[in-house]
């Protein structure tokens, strides 16, 4: 296959680069208006949840399908006076006329119109209104847009903040950031390859790789929204991974050529042997990483499933570019590709000749094999060590600059007001009957009973609870009327609809806290009441609650799967057992380092100021198992081009020591430069205003620098010394398992060679 791709690009390689371009010009066309399609709702909730299937209800069974948005009024000057002043007051209520006509506004409720002092800052000075906006297809995105274009007021600044806000500000930063780091990764990329390669014409190809791969990532990722929601933040992985793997690719396949010219083969020979050699590990290479993030599909939260998508479709895009684009430019240019050279081209040259200082350093290694492997593993533990109080928790407003104004909005509700959060549990209860009729109010009753003897409960809003001075049989009496009686008429067409009810069960507690999601458990917990079918508990804590629990029973399993996923594929790679087993074990001990690198950072909060962020106390569970499937898959790069040059050469000399020693002497300079260009990728990617995002390119470059450096260039070499003769040892079924379907390179040409 790849000595045939050789041959096709070798012969029209104009024709592969015109129609390369050409996809290039429509895939840029095509998704300019991605980021438009891409959903704000996260989809971090857990299908069949108990907080998932209240949503559920309130939409189709009760025809409740608003969101939030909280409107904060500030005084422009201290001449308004206070909240409770008649020209403050004056200057809210002209501020609610401007959208009382707007459709998409549900029911506006502020402290002047309501009279909850919950809605009044401490010191009299704030208020805010509680807007519940339609959301529609579009998560109410185009609703907020357009209520944030009706507000204006000369006496109040207004800001709006909430769940809703908090997206739109996330997807317009992540816009910017994007760009930013776009721009910053390409120009330090153009400096930086010229140094690696030492020609300016070499530099360009892995930048026209990264381009190319990037516009057709965001054509696919745009294609695949006409079918199912995306998240927004599936643009930023598609971006990263994409440039950072097209650029490493490239740089594999670059080098190989480059290397072959040198050793005096013609170009449609080094081109051939490339294709062979690095093309084959960098598609075998794609399809690992590809694999490792295939696995978050085992995880049930749609984010996952995004993200695996996203980071599938980056991989392919990166792949298939860099082994039919690029061999074409290849073919195209030939022996002009070290043209405009350095004179650092030639010193390159020779250390890649047997006896260069990597030779000598892989040497050094072996001689000390014992030493060097307990150091590291040293090294690797001690860096890991705070993972042991890292603590799960969810990400909020935090996330955001403080210059957010949704960030701003929180902050401030959460200083200056006694209740700032606005989010009740949500009951959503099912009645045997009607929910009004006299057995279904008994049972509510009930319910609202049991509700009041649990801690933490601060007020219940339901059928039966609208007023203190009512028992059950006035209510009963009242909702067999309710044309009779207005109070009982709004109570029904706020709160039931059929067989359905809603019941609000505002708290005291902090939202994210283990006391919440305990009040959580003991509700669900609670005996059903006669006259109730079913009972489904949502809002903030009921989520935060079934989120964790699907990560403790599902990431076990994604993380078993991405390891036997790596695992199969080295073995036919590499046709050993004992060579994949550590390269997982390796692996763990490298991201157990990354992990603990990120909670001290990030969850314990240094360096936070130096990279802009505010510590949250806790780490995001989400950030960890995406950082985990790519970084898993991200070192098999590095380990399959070290290890694969290794077995070239001990296929050939049958000298493990001296096998090692030249592997290490021609892959260690490349798996370096590797690291360092997609380090800078991630870097970009790192200086994000939007912690997610932040914590996510940190922790792929401290993966990526910790893999090249401690692992690949110090256990790698030691451990092999260590194995000797049993590096490549495998059970005899297994043997002729790999022999009948291996993916190595020198087996494969030897078959090609035969046919």
């Amino acid at each position: 296959m790849f000595v045939f791709l050789g041959r096709l690009t070798c012969r029209h390689p104009r024709l592969i680069v015109l129609l390369g371009l050409l996809l290039v010009l429509l895939g840029a066309f095509y998704s300019k208006d991605v980021m438009q399609r891409l959903t704000l709702a996260p989809g971090w909730d857990v299908p069949g949840s108990g907080s998932a299937e209240s949503v559920r209800l309130l939409r189709e069974q009760l025809g409740r399908d608003e969101t939030p948005v909280i409107m904060l009024f500030r005084p422009r000057s201290d001449a308004l006076g206070d909240a409770d002043s008649p020209a403050y007051r004056g200057a809210v209520e002209a501020v609610t006329a401007q959208i009382a006509s707007n459709p998409e506004v549900k029911s506006v409720v502020s402290y002047h119109s309501g009279g909850d002092v919950r809605l009044r800052s401490k010191d009299g000075r704030l208020s805010y209104a509680v807007v519940q906006l339609e959301r529609a297809a579009d998560e109410g995105i185009a609703a907020f847009e357009r209520l944030r274009g009706q507000i204006h007021s000369d006496e109040l600044e207004v800001m709006l903040g909430g769940e809703l806000a908090t997206y739109v500000d996330i997807r317009a930063q992540l816009a910017r950031d994007i760009w930013h780091a776009e721009i910053a990764s390409f120009f330090a990329l153009s400096l930086l390859l010229v140094w690696v390669f030492g020609s300016a014409v070499a530099a360009m190809l892995p930048l026209i790789v990264g381009i190319v791969t990037i516009v057709l990532s965001v054509a696919m990722l745009k294609t695949f929204t006409m079918v199912i929601d995306i998240s927004v933040y599936a643009a930023n992985v598609v971006s990263m991974l994409g440039l950072g793997l097209a650029i490493d690719y490239a740089l594999f396949i670059v080098s190989r050529f480059r290397e072959e010219l040198a050793a005096g083969h013609a170009v449609d020979k080094s081109l051939m042997i490339t294709m062979r050699t690095a093309g084959r590990t960098v598609v075998f290479s794609g399809l690992t990483v590809a694999a490792s993030l295939f696995c978050l599909h085992i995880l049930p939260q749609r984010f996952f499933q995004n993200m695996g998508l996203a980071g599938g479709i980056s991989v392919a895009a990166a792949m298939i570019t860099a082994v039919v684009l690029l061999p074409a430019l290849l073919a195209l240019l030939g022996r002009n590709v070290n043209r405009v050279s350095l004179p650092s081209l030639a010193r390159r040259a020779e250390q890649q000749m047997e006896g260069g200082r990597w030779y000598r350093y892989s040497h050094f290694v072996m001689r000390h094999a014992w030493g060097v492997l307990f150091v590291t593993l040293g090294l690797l533990l001690a860096m890991g060590l705070p993972v042991l109080h890292m603590q799960i928790g969810p990400a909020d407003s935090k996330s955001l600059p403080v210059t957010a104004e949704s960030r701003q909005v929180q902050e401030i509700l959460s200083q200056r007001f006694s209740h700032s959060d606005m989010g009740p549990l949500l009951l959503t209860i099912q009645t045997h009957g009607a929910a009004h009729s006299p057995a279904a109010l008994a049972g509510l009753d009930t319910l609202v009973r049991q509700l009041r003897t649990l801690p933490g409960i601060a007020k219940i809003s339901g059928l039966t609870s609208v007023d203190p001075n009512l028992n059950l049989k006035d209510y009963q009496l009242l909702y067999e009327f309710p044309d009779q009686f207005p109070l009982a008429k709004e109570t029904l067409d706020g709160y039931a609809k059929g067989d359905f009810t809603l019941m609000h069960v505002e708290y005291s507690l902090p939202p994210s806290s283990e006391a919440a999601r305990e009040l959580v458990k003991r509700i669900r917990s609670l005996p059903m009441p006669a006259g109730i079918k079913q009972i489904q508990v949502g809002g903030f804590p009921a989520f935060h609650l079934d989120y964790l629990h699907s990560l403790r029973e599902w990431v076990p399993w994604t993380i078993a799967a991405i390891v036997g996923v790596i695992f199969v594929l080295l073995f036919f790679m590499l046709g050993s057992v004992l060579i994949p087993l550590k390269a997982v074990i390796t692996n763990l001990l490298s991201l157990s380092a990354t992990f603990g690198a990120l909670v001290w950072v990030f969850q314990d909060g240094n360096f936070a100021q130096w990279l802009n962020f505010t510590p949250q106390g806790s780490m995001d569970g989400t950030i960890l198992v995406l950082i985990f499937a790519a970084a898993f898959g991200l070192s098999i790069d590095y380990e399959v081009f070290l290890l694969s040059r290794i077995k070239e050469m001990c296929q050939t000399t049958g000298d493990n020591m001296r096998s090692v020693a030249v592997g290490i002497q021609r892959s260690g300079p490349i798996i370096t430069s590797a690291a360092l260009l997609i380090g800078i990728v991630l870097g970009a990617f790192a200086m994000g205003e939007v912690v997610f995002m932040k914590a996510m390119g940190l922790g792929l470059l401290l993966s990526v620098l910790v893999d090249a450096t401690l692992v690949r260039m110090l256990l790698v070499p030691a451990s092999l010394r260590l194995l000797g003769s049993l590096n490549w040892w495998a059970p005899k079924p297994l043997m002729m398992l790999y022999r009948r379907f291996n993916l190595s390179e020198i087996e494969a040409h030897r078959r090609e060679e035969k046919s």
